[in-house]
């Protein structure tokens, strides 16, 4: 049996609580007049936007989050900018507890040093840190993500012509030519990503890891084709994250582009379950895009007609704090995601979802 620790993810019924007193500081004419400059809609988000807000909401007061580049430094900047500033930044490259006053674009960039508590190296972010256990969770990406909440960012093959297995058996040089062994890697798979880096021991070691990730059925299968992140539990009783030796952790909530899901280990639920469907969304576009049966927390299997939460939709506010402190020059707001593109393309004008309220 593992070790069960509790990690309090807010409700949505929560969350719209928690913004609704946050002030940034920021004043009306000054944020109107940094929309202008970039061309921005002062009251309408982007994809990006709700990811990177919706993610932020999602943070357990004062944890502690191994992240990457791209939208989880975003998710854990705009947190400690507006409802969770006790929460606690953790890099790979060994930057504990920055305040990021430029927004990093590696997880060694030297801007990720900014008055952190301490910078030293990768065996120290890993070993002192995460090994100990003083890191609740991560934010993480991958190329596919399953129905127990693993992630694949290693390869995708067809298991069908390929049923043995993934790579190719390894030859000691020597044993054979080079061709021979050239032929042995060609049989490998065609489509290869960058590989673990740090999500395997961020998804063994953590408390929970939340994954943001753009969301297509097929990039949502039953199982993954390569276990690179053990980040859920891989299925239940007997096929759990414990079970195959991950003493903690289990929990996992993915904020895709489209919706949030949540899975409840303590509960006993190991799948992850619908949390909310994103503003904009349909409940269809969310069945039609994921590769199993779709439940909600209590089991039930959703049909496109059934009612289901709303994700918050990001306020005024935090988007002030989102677009004139966290990534001011837009270096990661400004991308797009393949929906918005595709929309673009068919109604000419950009993707863009309204504030509430």
């Amino acid at each position: 049996m593992g070790v069960y620790v509790p990690v309090q993810i807010s409700t949505v019924d929560e969350i719209i609580e928690l913004v609704k007193g946050f002030n940034s500081g920021i004043s009306d004419a000054e944020y109107e007049a940094y929309c202008k400059e970039y061309d921005l809609p002062p009251d309408e988000f982007t994809t990006i936007e709700l990811l990177a807000i919706a993610g932020s909401t999602m943070i357990p007061n004062g944890a502690s989050m191994f992240v990457g580049t791209g939208l989880p430094v975003l998710t854990m900047a705009e947190a400690q900018h507006t409802i969770n500033p006790g929460a606690t930044i953790v890099m790979e490259a060994g930057m504990l507890d920055p305040k990021f006053e430029h927004i990093p674009i590696s997880v060694a960039d030297i801007r990720g040093t900014y008055m952190a508590s301490t910078a030293l190296s990768m065996i120290d972010a890993f070993g002192t840190y995460e090994q100990r256990g003083y890191v609740t969770g991560g934010v993480l990406g991958g190329a596919e993500y399953d129905e127990y909440g693993n992630i694949n960012s290693t390869a995708i093959w067809d298991k069908e012509k390929d049923p043995k297995g993934y790579f190719p058996s390894i030859i000691k040089k020597g044993e054979r030519s080079q061709d021979e062994r050239m032929d042995d890697v060609k049989l490998g798979p065609k489509v290869r990503f960058t590989g673990s880096g740090g999500a395997n021991p961020i998804g063994q070691q953590s408390d929970f890891t939340l994954a943001i990730m753009v969301q297509e059925k097929r990039r949502f299968p039953p199982h993954v084709c390569y276990l690179t992140t053990m980040a859920g539990a891989r299925g239940p009783e007997g096929e759990t994250r414990w079970d195959y030796g991950a003493p903690r952790g289990g929990k996992g909530i993915m904020t895709s582009d489209i919706c949030v899901m949540e899975s409840y280990p303590n509960d006993g639920i190991y799948d992850m379950r619908l949390r909310s469907v994103h503003p904009g969304v349909s409940l269809k576009d969310v069945i039609e895009n994921v590769g199993w049966e779709l439940k909600d927390k209590s089991g039930k299997v959703l049909k496109p007609t059934d009612d289901v939460p709303e994700t918050p939709t990001p306020t005024i506010e935090q988007l002030k704090v989102l677009r004139m402190i966290v990534d001011p020059t837009r270096i990661y707001l400004s991308r797009k995601t393949l929906r918005e593109i595709e929309y673009e393309k068919e109604t000419g004008k950009p993707w863009r979802v309204k504030v509430k309220g």
